[in-house]
């Protein structure tokens, strides 16, 4: 689960030999970054630790960006950081090693002279973890337009009923086809797009085969399971006129949020609007579209 964090955490630690990990612990190293030796790095599990100040100033001059946001972006990378070793994986330290939890729940070091394979461990290539994105990002831009076409489809054809039966009241009429509905919701499911099944329901008949027509979206760009995180960065983004919202769920008896910004968007600007919105704040983005097609 290599992040864009990690390797400014190893370039940190070979310049100044030492740096902690937020309810992790802390890895000291007297090697260089040229001739990192499994005897030369130690680890000690410290699970109520802080995470280094001065890593946060380290990165945020190094990427341009407020030490503030660095600060909470950090917070919420090792609270995912902390779920993945949890669960029995390994985190990675690129060019240093791997932290996991041994039985008894203690996180330990694991240096690379000791994993003999580490795909054993979760531990992908970069260039295989980009692959996986584009080709995510390819088939979700196709679901989307495949769930727009029936939608649109849906409203062709109940257009030409309501017509033929001169039908006073179109706004009030739900057009009912299970079958189709839980085809779009599976297409959009394996996509890893969230769409409520009972909002597959036209309320205005010819509303989505026009593609001025708008949906009520939200545009989630972030999971997590730490509240702080989700207060802050929300407050954040509406002090900066954003209309953000977070909602919840339960996986796995944890509680886990969704971040989202909240943005009525056409059908023709839907791709628009997410890559704009993927570019501003550096994150993948997800759609659900919600009650409340005008």
């Amino acid at each position: 689960m290599l992040n864009r964090f990690d390797n400014y955490i190893t370039d940190y630690l070979h310049e100044y030999k030492e740096v902690t990990l937020e309810k992790i612990g802390t890895l000291k190293t007297s090697g260089s970054a040229h001739d990192q030796q499994a005897g030369s790095v130690v680890f000690v599990c410290d699970k109520k630790a802080a995470t280094t100040p001065e890593l946060i100033s380290f990165i945020a001059e190094r990427i341009a960006k407020s030490k503030y946001l660095i600060a909470s972006d950090i917070e919420s990378h090792f609270a995912q950081v902390r779920e993945f070793i949890n669960i029995g994986k390994s985190y990675e330290v690129p060019g240093v090693g791997f932290i996991k939890a041994n039985k008894t729940g203690v996180y330990e070091y694991l240096p690379y002279s000791e994993v003999n394979k580490p795909a054993k461990i979760n531990v992908q290539p970069v260039t295989d973890k980009r692959k996986k994105q584009s080709n995510r990002s390819a088939i979700q831009l196709i679901t989307l337009l495949i769930v727009i076409a029936i939608l649109g489809g849906l409203g062709w054809q109940a257009y030409q009923f309501f017509s033929k039966s001169k039908t006073v009241d179109a706004t009030e009429t739900v057009i009912n086809n299970s079958d189709t509905l839980k085809n779009a919701a599976a297409v959009v499911q394996n996509a890893n797009l969230s769409v409520d099944t009972n909002t597959l329901k036209l309320r205005q008949t010819s509303a989505l085969s026009d593609s001025n027509s708008k949906l009520n979206i939200k545009y989630i760009f972030e999971t997590t399971a730490s509240l702080l995180r989700v207060q802050t960065r929300t407050a954040q983004l509406k002090s900066f006129g954003n209309d953000a919202g977070y909602d919840s769920f339960i996986h796995n008896n944890t509680k886990f949020y969704n971040l989202y910004i909240f943005k009525p968007t056409k059908i023709s600007d839907t791709l628009t609007v997410k890559d704009s919105l993927a570019k501003f704040l550096q994150k993948d983005i997800q759609l659900k579209i919600v009650p409340g097609t005008s």
